[in-house]
C-alpha cells in the first residue's frame, strides 16, 4: 500500500489535511491534491451531524374555575380580583387587604373594611359565595331544615335504656334480695339521622349521647321566622339598633303626646336588656 493509500485511510478516519501532511512529510497542498485526483467523493464518508432534538415544554395552563373565571374577566384591578378570593377564603376583611396589599395592621383596619364596602367588590364575592355554595348545595333552607332536625331532636331516636331486675343474696343477713341494674344500648346508626348527634361518647358507666342544643335551635327558628313565615335571619347587632330606633321613636312620640307610652317604652326597655 502506497503513502498515498495510508493517507486516504487516515483521511476517511477523520483526520484533517494538515494531521496527514505531518504524518507522512508531505505538504498540505499535496494531500490536498491526492483528495482531489485520488480520493472520489463516493469513497468519502463524512460522520452525519447529529441534531439534537429540543423538545420544547409546552406549560399547561391550569383551567379556571368558572366563577374565577368570571371574576378575572371583571372590570376589577388585579389586587382587587385577589382581595376578592381572599375575602372569600377567610371572611376578615384587614387580614385579605394585609395578604394583598402588604401593609401593616393599622393601615389595613382602615383600607379592607373600605375596599369591602365597594359595590363591585361586594358583587363579585357574593357571586362567587352563591355559585361555591350551590355545588355544594347549601342554600338557607337546607340550614333551616338542619336546624329543625336539631330542634325536634329527642334522644330517644338514637337510645334504648332501662332496668332490668336481677336476684342475689345480702351477705349480712344470708337473705334473698331482688336488685336493679340500668342499661343504655344504641341504636344502629344506619336507622337514624346522626345530624341532631354533636358527639358520642363511651365512659365507665356506658355510652353518652349528647346531641346539639335543642332549646337554642328553636330560639333561633323563632328569629329566623316571621309571623308571615318568611325567613328573616337578624344578628345581635341588628336587632339592637332596631329596638334603639324604635325607643327612638316612642320617646318622639310620648313627646307628641301619644297614649300608652309608659307600656310601650318598658317593652321595648325589656327587648334591649334581651340583647347582648
Amino acid at each position: 500500500m502506497t503513502k498515498r493509500d495510508e493517507a486516504k485511510q487516515d483521511y476517511l478516519a477523520g483526520m484533517k489535511y494538515k494531521e496527514i501532511a505531518e504524518k507522512y512529510g508531505v505538504s498540505e497542498s499535496t494531500v490536498k491534491q491526492w483528495k482531489r485526483r485520488y480520493w472520489s467523493d463516493s469513497d468519502v464518508t463524512k460522520p452525519k451531524k447529529v441534531t439534537k432534538k429540543v423538545t420544547k415544554k409546552v406549560t399547561h395552563k391550569k383551567e379556571l374555575h368558572p366563577a374565577i373565571q368570571e371574576l378575572e374577566d371583571s372590570n376589577l384591578n388585579d389586587k382587587q380580583k385577589r382581595f376578592v378570593i381572599e375575602y372569600v377564603r377567610l371572611a376578615n376583611a384587614t387580614q385579605a387587604y394585609i395578604n394583598v396589599y402588604d401593609v401593616d395592621y393599622n393601615i389595613a383596619t382602615v383600607n379592607g373594611p373600605r375596599l369591602l364596602g365597594n359595590a363591585r367588590i361586594q358583587t363579585e364575592i357574593k357571586r362567587l359565595r352563591q355559585a361555591r355554595l350551590s355545588e355544594l348545595d347549601i342554600d338557607v333552607f337546607s340550614l333551616v331544615d338542619d336546624m329543625v332536625k336539631e330542634a325536634k331532636a329527642d334522644i330517644g331516636s338514637y337510645a334504648d335504656w332501662g332496668s332490668d331486675e336481677f336476684q342475689y343474696k345480702d351477705e349480712a343477713t344470708g337473705k334473698e334480695l331482688t336488685g336493679h341494674k340500668s342499661w343504655v344500648a344504641l341504636k344502629d346508626k344506619s336507622k337514624v339521622d346522626t345530624k341532631a348527634i354533636k358527639k358520642i361518647t363511651v365512659g365507665k358507666d356506658g355510652p353518652i349521647v349528647e346531641l346539639h342544643d335543642r332549646n337554642k335551635a328553636r330560639k333561633e327558628l323563632l328569629e329566623y321566622l316571621r309571623d308571615d313565615g318568611s325567613i328573616y335571619i337578624r344578628t345581635n347587632k341588628q336587632r339592637k339598633d332596631k329596638a334603639e330606633a324604635d325607643l327612638m321613636e316612642a320617646k318622639a312620640k310620648e313627646l307628641q303626646g301619644g297614649d300608652n307610652q309608659d307600656d310601650l317604652l318598658r317593652s321595648i326597655a325589656d327587648s334591649l336588656g334581651d340583647v347582648e
